[in-house]
């Protein structure tokens, strides 16, 4: 076998580089899902926070561990029909609260 023969060969059988895309995604991963890729010196806590304020009362989730993790169904879903913004407000300042307050002041 010539050595011309022999880097087409490694060419083609190489590795094929495909991909995987896991059923589940961790906390970071639908941060970076949802929110994109965080810019040079950026920190995607606060991010990864959002989403935790939201697990597992409104977010779907599962603890495996010390992880959490989504499922990635649920993570692309709620990107195509997103939840309002009272959902991702502080929990003081959320309108149910509000108006609980409301009521014992009046």
């Amino acid at each position: 076998m010539s050595v011309r023969n022999r880097e087409f060969q490694e060419q083609v059988i190489g590795p094929v580089a495909s991909p995987r895309r896991s059923l589940l995604l961790t906390v970071e991963d639908v941060a970076e899902l949802w929110f994109g890729d965080v810019g040079a010196g950026g920190s995607s806590s606060s991010n990864c926070q959002k989403i935790r304020r939201l697990i597992p009362e409104v977010l779907p989730a599962r603890r495996i561990g010390n992880r959490w993790y989504v499922s990635r169904a649920v993570a692309e879903e709620w990107i195509e029909s997103p939840d309002s913004a009272a959902a991702m407000a502080h929990p003081d300042n959320r309108p149910d609260q509000i108006a609980r307050r409301a009521g014992r002041s009046a």
